[in-house]
């Protein structure tokens, strides 16, 4: 996480009304602030690398601006475990894509509350052809490992992360194009 925030505040984050030393809202330039984190992780890690080393860094944030794609991949926040939000992932990682964002996924499970077997089973298939592929949950939810739903599930999930891993070329080959062509890589 990479963006101011208060998390015991009212809208989680600055208030609408704080004022940086310009007297600009924190509102405007929020975002712009994930941005800069995100951009100097990123280059400083490229920085870091011995004269003969070409390590590539990777750097996630929920925090993005115009040109993050550049610095790293975009995970879409804290979603819930709830049907409403795996229905709104593919509609948001796409429209995401559009604008350039290609690095993106959402939380395979739901970060927040607890997921049953059958929402569990869909979101990982349909997270595994997302960009961004994880789990991701907070403290507080039950575990979910693929193992916690029962042989039948594990079985399911089994075979999301094997369709998600027998596409590594093709996934190696659309991140290649969308670098060179701007194309996105989810379509």
């Amino acid at each position: 996480m990479n963006e101011p925030s208060v998390f015991n505040g009212p809208e989680v984050s600055m208030q609408k009304d704080l004022l940086n030393l310009d007297g600009i809202e924190h509102r405007e330039w929020h975002n712009l602030y994930g941005l800069l984190f995100q951009r100097a992780t990123s280059e400083g890690l490229v920085q870091r690398n011995l004269p003969d080393q070409n390590d590539r860094p990777f750097v996630l944030s929920r925090s993005f601006f115009a040109s993050s794609q550049k610095y790293g991949a975009i995970w879409t926040g804290d979603n819930e475990s709830k049907w409403s939000h795996l229905a709104i992932a593919a509609p948001m990682l796409l429209s995401m894509n559009v604008a350039a964002l290609s690095f993106v996924g959402a939380d395979v499970g739901g970060f927040f509350g607890n997921t049953d077997a059958e929402l569990m089973t869909r979101w990982m298939q349909a997270g595994a052809y997302q960009p961004f592929f994880r789990g991701h949950a907070h403290h507080d939810a039950k575990r979910r490992e693929p193992w916690m739903f029962g042989e039948e599930t594990l079985e399911r999930l089994r075979k999301a992360a094997m369709a998600r891993y027998a596409l590594t070329p093709f996934w190696y080959t659309v991140f290649h194009e969308a670098s060179v062509t701007g194309m996105p890589v989810m379509r």
